[in-house]
């Protein structure tokens, strides 16, 4: 599959998420009837990943967002985001929720800009708990409310997206809408799980990897059993088949060529990769005897991810269960 294919074969997914969601009235937002519900509401409280009590006179109206996660769930939501982290990454890595094209960029995801986001005048700042660099918390602080989510968690990777994006709802009084984003996603889940079966395909291992090939030397950034790319697969019917439980946030551990022999010969492998990276990273790897005779390469079930931000909200995670599924159900009529 080129990369035209497989952009197309994204963007599709990503239309069919807009789609539905713009159905059910999750992305078109009536300013003014917004603006009266924010004005009608009292205060909102929320605790955030530190303990920390946070309280907002009112829903945020002028949202600053320093993780693609959250910039994603506010987008979906409806909020007016007057500032985003690292804006033209997002809109490399994550095709869910596009953004206006004069969204104001603040700087890096884990190095914001203060003069930035004090010039955007936010009325709320939402992260994660890597977003904010040591000493510089208070300083936006004093700019606005500053909410920051955890990240990720293994232990629980669906539940950690969920309540994040229904804290995120309830920081901009859209729960209404969140529930509805929420249905979406759940029909989404279902219908994979029918496809997955329909197919034949229930069991089947895969994992999601990140490869990095120099030479003919290649490394692997492996999503375990925790990660919530693997999570997503397993609620439609997959297995996950990498077993080390990697990090306790994301799930994460690496592997070189060698590691991947432990892979189970039915494994799908799916490779993450955005525009800017080698169309074919393995290329390199064509005369390596030990790449060549592991089950992925030789049944030839490897799988571009591409635009599909596996580690953001509900829309992204619709997208991702719908590339599984889809391309699974290929992988498993071919062999």
């Amino acid at each position: 599959m080129n990369r035209t294919d497989r952009l197309g074969r994204t963007t599709a997914a990503a239309a069919v998420v807009l789609l539905a969601l713009t159905a059910c009235g999750t992305t078109d937002v009536d300013e003014t009837e917004q603006d009266a519900a924010a004005a009608d509401s009292g205060p909102v409280t929320v605790t955030d990943y530190r303990g920390e009590e946070i309280t907002l006179d009112a829903p945020a109206e002028r949202v600053v967002t320093l993780e693609w996660a959250q910039t994603e769930n506010v987008e979906i939501l409806g909020g007016n985001q007057v500032g985003v982290a690292d804006l033209e990454g997002y809109g490399m890595w994550n095709s869910a929720a596009p953004l206006d094209e004069d969204t104001t960029d603040v700087g890096l995801r884990t190095e914001p800009s203060l003069e930035a986001i004090g010039q955007a005048d936010p009325d709320l700042i939402l992260g994660v708990d890597v977003s904010v660099p040591e000493g510089l918390l208070e300083d936006l602080e004093d700019i606005a409310p500053v909410v920051l989510q955890p990240g990720a968690d293994a232990s629980d990777p669906l539940g950690n997206m969920e309540e994040n994006f229904r804290m995120t709802a309830e920081l901009l009084g859209a729960e209404d809408r969140a529930d509805e984003v929420w249905a979406d996603f759940e029909a989404t889940r279902d219908a994979g799980a029918e496809a997955i079966e329909a197919a034949g395909a229930e069991g089947t291992p895969f994992v999601l990897v990140y490869p990095t090939v120099e030479g003919n030397t290649a490394t692997f950034r492996m999503h375990g059993p925790g990660a919530l790319a693997q999570t997503l697969g397993e609620e439609i019917g997959l297995e996950s088949a990498w077993e080390d439980e990697g990090d306790e946030a994301f799930a994460i551990s690496q592997s070189d060529i060698e590691g991947l022999t432990a892979l189970e010969d039915d494994t799908i492998l799916y490779w993450w990769t955005a525009e800017t990276e080698p169309e074919d990273p393995f290329s390199a790897l064509e005369e390596n005897s030990v790449w060549n005779s592991l089950g992925f390469v030789e049944n030839e079930a490897t799988h571009p991810v591409e635009e599909i931000w596996i580690y953001g909200g509900p829309a992204s995670a619709g997208q991702w269960i719908d590339y599984l599924a889809e391309t699974a159900a290929e992988t498993a009529g071919q062999q």
